[in-house]
């Protein structure tokens, strides 16, 4: 039975418990409708609370339109919340230089955390299958990819699930019609002018009729147990990076004799490792760059690499030297914050993911949450900039509502941290106001009122 194969898949994967509030992204094709059915039928008995969210792409003309209104009688039929939102894709494609296959992802992504922040939900299922995982393994190996990108797609990664990535295309359209579950069907799915259809309609059907009819299953397969050999690589690397390399106030260096021992697999991955140190992605560091940082090693003292990101490496005597271009004039993290925000912060040795968006204050709940890791915040206040960055000279909160001030490195003081320490902590700041010295105490200047219009919600979580 297939919801008895969905638990198993959940209780290995520990995807959802009981109690948990999940956004379910339904678009009203076959499978987003399967995993709403499925997590519906689990509803009573994890106690669950699901929200459909559905985004119109603005393509398709009446027939997104139609898709859309189908979501929302789904959602009404079944007693669910229902948040759909229109949207420009061909528009953000061109903006951010995207295809528009990128730029839909990217834009469903982002109206789904924005719901699930907005609505305190906790996770976002969405409706990836083992052919998906097919497909991306074969169109990340076209593109040159290495063995992360060959790994497929996870079960899950930070708060996003998928309690159906197990399933074949063939059960779930099997589980359609045996539950006489209506559905929508998008003809783009049927357009060679994006590149994964072109794997779908004529790469994986010639491969299944000619070679062997079970071949998404065992690319899904192969990329389950590279997976596996990966997070492998990554434990052993995560030793030696420990070993290997050192910190020295926000630079981080190795000895070459040391790093040149090592196999060619984990130098690369020590690398990457140091790499994420100073930036959220490394996707455009490519495997030229790598070479010549492997080679620093062996090369003369003065040698020096500069990377994408504003990274620069220098062969010293002995050691090879990763630094920030921008650590010359002091600041080792700067990071403008454009709303919606998220990215990626090392807050005291731990890696942290931290998210931003405005949402109005009639939409949260009445009673602001009480946790550590998320913090509501009068947005209305915030008159310039937002920025994450490390503490600088001049920096304060306002303690009170009289509006005293106090000195952002007098509260280091009181919370006894070492003073070799306080030029690497994160604060949130407008100027030299701190809002939130993270993840410690936000200023009172900036606390949610009866008066608050529009909160900025600050999310923080494991990276």
């Amino acid at each position: 039975m297939f919801k008895d194969k969905v638990l198993k898949y959940n209780k290995r994967n520990k995807l959802f418990h009981r109690g948990d509030r999940i956004v379910v992204g339904v678009s009203g094709g076959k499978d987003s409708v399967c995993l709403l059915d499925v997590l519906d039928r689990c509803r009573e008995e994890f106690d669950l609370t699901l929200l459909v969210v559905h985004v119109n792409h603005g393509i398709r003309g009446e027939a997104a339109d139609r898709d859309e209104q189908f979501v929302k009688d789904m959602a009404a039929d079944r007693g669910l919340e229902c948040y759909s939102e229109r949207v420009n894709v061909r528009q953000v494609a061109k903006e951010r230089k995207m295809t528009e296959e990128e730029a839909g992802r990217f834009l469903r992504y982002q109206i789904m955390r924005h719901v699930c922040m907005e609505k305190s939900f906790d996770k976002i299922a969405v409706a990836h299958h083992q052919d998906d995982v097919a497909e991306t393994v074969l169109f990340q190996m076209f593109r040159g990819s290495g063995p992360r990108g060959l790994s497929g797609i996870h079960p899950k990664r930070e708060y996003v699930i998928r309690p159906i990535l197990f399933a074949e295309g063939r059960e779930i359209e099997e589980y359609v019609r045996e539950n006489k579950l209506a559905y929508c069907e998008d003809q783009t799915n049927y357009s060679e002018e994006y590149s994964r259809n072109k794997l779908r309609l004529r790469v994986f059907p010639y491969v299944e009729r000619e070679i062997n009819n079970r071949a998404k299953a065992h690319v899904a397969k192969a990329a389950q147990k590279i997976a596996l050999q990966n997070a492998y690589v990554e434990k052993q690397a995560k030793k030696e990076y420990m070993r290997v390399v050192h910190a020295d106030q926000g630079q981080y260096y190795y000895n070459c004799d040391e790093f040149d021992r090592l196999d060619l697999v984990i130098q690369i991955e020590i690398i990457r490792l140091v790499l994420k140190n100073f930036r959220e992605s490394v996707k455009d560091i490519s495997e030229t760059h790598y070479k010549k940082l492997i080679a620093m090693s062996r090369m003369e003292v003065g040698k020096q690499v500069s990377l994408p990101g504003k990274v620069c490496v220098e062969r010293r005597y002995g050691c090879v030297w990763y630094r920030n271009i921008t650590d010359q004039n002091g600041e080792m993290f700067y990071q403008k914050c454009l709303l919606p925000y998220e990215g990626l912060v090392k807050i005291r040795k731990d890696r942290m993911r931290i998210a931003m968006d405005v949402v109005p204050r009639r939409k949260l709940p009445e009673e602001i949450p009480e946790k550590d890791y998320t913090k509501w915040l009068d947005y209305d206040k915030i008159k310039g900039n937002l920025c994450l960055r490390n503490p600088k000279k001049g920096d304060y909160f306002i303690m009170d509502a009289a509006g005293n001030r106090k000195k952002l490195s007098r509260y280091f003081i009181d919370k006894k941290i070492p003073a070799s320490e306080r030029a690497k902590e994160i604060v949130l700041a407008e100027e030299n106001h701190v809002i939130w010295a993270v993840p410690g105490r936000i200023s009172n200047a900036y606390k949610v009122t009866k008066e608050t219009r529009l909160v900025l919600v600050v999310v923080l979580a494991w990276g």
